[in-house]
């Protein structure tokens, strides 16, 4: 199968069907808040990236524009969640689907990435089980050194990871 026919089978993916965030994401009031879906294919990355950057280049909060260690901080941290949810998850098979969410607002970032749950117990990104020794791990390590809070939660047959970025007082 030619890769442009593996991204025809991606973008058959339902937008419609993408998991979705939890209640509690749009509770308190916020200076702006995007929700985005795109296709678990291999260009979600990328996309995912290149939309947070955007996104929070374009945020005027109420002590200035984010700063651009932050925009740095956040664009790598959401490429981290995203590549999980492709690796890890249904997102990352034929017709899968991750769904994005930036909120800011006075003093923090927050971005999640939804994804449609866990493929199987143990299964790479090939549906081969992982090894034990397999070398796991890093992306959460990243996400810990580049934001203030990271956490996840589950929903039925949805999977939510989340990072805060505190943003500095002007």
């Amino acid at each position: 199968m030619t890769e442009s026919q593996r991204l025809q089978e991606y973008a058959a993916a339902d937008p419609v069907a993408a998991p979705g965030l939890a209640e509690e994401e749009f509770a308190e009031a916020a200076t702006d808040h995007t929700v985005w879906s795109c296709v678990g294919n291999l260009t979600a990355v990328r996309s995912i990236r290149a939309r947070v950057r955007d996104v929070l280049e374009g945020v005027r909060l109420p002590g200035g524009p984010v700063p651009a260690d932050s925009i740095d901080d956040a664009e790598l941290a959401a490429s981290e969640l995203a590549t999980n949810a492709l690796l890890h998850s249904r997102s990352g098979q034929v017709g899968g689907v991750m769904t994005l969410s930036i909120r800011t607002e006075r003093g923090l970032i927050r971005v999640a990435v939804a994804d449609q749950g866990e493929k199987s117990a143990e299964a790479g990104p090939d549906g081969e089980l992982r090894e034990a020794d397999g070398d796991y791990g890093r992306g959460k390590l990243i996400i810990e050194s580049c934001t203030s809070r990271s956490g996840e939660y589950r929903g039925e047959g949805t999977h939510v990871a989340w990072f805060e970025i505190d943003l500095p007082e002007s």
